[in-house]
C-alpha cells in the first residue's frame, strides 16, 4: 500500500519548479516553496536580511535605502544634463 495519498502525490506532481542553475549546468526541479519562486535548497525559506536597525552595525547611512536613492537620483540627474549640453 502505498503511504503516500495519490491526491498529494498529484499537487506535488503539478508544482512550480525552482528552476535555479545547479552546479551541473541544469535547472533544479525541486518544487518551489508555496508562494516563493525557489526551493527551500535555494533560497526560498529565507525571507532574506531584516530591514533598518535590526540587522548591522549603522555607522554613517552610507548604505541605506534613502542615501541609494539619492546616489540613483544624483547619477540620472548628471546623465540628462550631460545630453542636453553634449546635444547643443
Amino acid at each position: 500500500m502505498n503511504p503516500v495519498p495519490q491526491k498529494k502525490v498529484e499537487r506535488l506532481r503539478l508544482a512550480p519548479r525552482c528552476g535555479a542553475k545547479t552546479r551541473a549546468g541544469t535547472e533544479c526541479q525541486c518544487p518551489a516553496i508555496r508562494g516563493r519562486r525557489r526551493c527551500k535548497l535555494h533560497g526560498g525559506r529565507s525571507p532574506g536580511a531584516p530591514r533598518g536597525a535590526n540587522n548591522g552595525r549603522f555607522v554613517d547611512g552610507f548604505w541605506s535605502a534613502d542615501a541609494a536613492a539619492e546616489r540613483r537620483w544624483a547619477r540620472w540627474l548628471a546623465a540628462t544634463f550631460g545630453r542636453a549640453v553634449t546635444e547643443k
